[in-house]
């Protein structure tokens, strides 16, 4: 009896410290998502619209692309017709962060 005590103990511990790590990048993934909303919203909400949900002022929709992480990673990073490069302007960790977020933009 006292050796099902201890397991169920133990399973609780391990549970608890599942739920703790889940939760724990749950915080970081949010924390990492307004990061990326505010670089969005300082360099490239002008021409993308906010939040890369609407066509912006001369900027394609970029919420639903067809490119992925990749792709938009080089495409922040190199430019593309009138999008000027960023590679100067950004952190390459920005860029990959920009490059996840806008994937994560739901298509419609």
């Amino acid at each position: 009896m006292q050796r099902f005590n201890a397991t169920k103990r133990l399973m609780g511990l391990v549970l608890v410290a599942l739920l703790s790590t889940s939760a724990f990048a749950e915080e970081a993934q949010d924390a990492a998502n307004q990061e990326a909303r505010k670089v969005f919203a300082n360099s490239c909400s002008w021409c993308h619209g906010m939040f890369g949900m609407k066509a912006g002022k001369g900027g394609p929709k970029l919420a639903g692309t067809s490119l992925d992480e990749t792709g938009v990673y080089n495409t922040i990073i190199k430019g593309q017709g009138a999008m000027p490069s960023f590679k100067n302007t950004l952190k390459d960790e920005e860029v990959k962060m920009l490059a996840k977020y806008i994937k994560s933009l739901p298509s419609e």
